[in-house]
């Protein structure tokens, strides 16, 4: 019998949230045009989407700078988040203001998300870089 660990329990949790959430909003949206909720809710999947994959594409940068590649990086999902927004403005109105408001519901979680990301990153980084030299100082031993 395989034990569950409470950090998989909290992945299933999350993930099976997402689904239901996402479902009951596309649903909502077919059944209920009129309801805003749903509408954020979409919103919000694209624009994690568009956080997760641009952050997933630093390889891309790699011979940039780092704080380069982080300010591209996020102006291209700030520029994917309002080309939703435009795009989405044609088929609702985008209330006054709404710019601004997308802009501070994106940038907050993304710096957030992306500071988490980068952490992650660079500490598999310098792994891999002490990996890389204990195989050289092991290589050096034989020799």
């Amino acid at each position: 019998m395989r034990i569950i660990k409470g950090k998989e329990i909290l992945i299933t949790i999350c993930i099976s949230y997402t689904i239901i959430n996402i479902g009951g909003s596309v649903f909502e949206a077919i059944v209920n045009q009129q309801s805003s909720l749903c509408t954020n809710n979409i919103m919000m999947l694209m624009w994690t989407s568009i956080a997760v994959f641009v952050l997933s594409i630093h390889h891309l940068f790699d011979e940039w700078s780092p704080l380069a590649m982080i300010l591209v990086q996020y102006i291209i999902a700030l520029s994917l988040v309002f080309l939703t927004m435009l795009i989405g403005g044609v088929f609702e109105p985008v209330a006054k203001g709404g710019y601004q408001d997308a802009y501070l519901s994106f940038t907050i979680p993304y710096v957030i998300g992306a500071v988490v990301y980068y952490i992650g990153v660079f500490q598999s980084v310098r792994r891999q870089n002490r990996l890389l030299q204990d195989i050289i100082k092991d290589k050096e031993d034989e020799i």
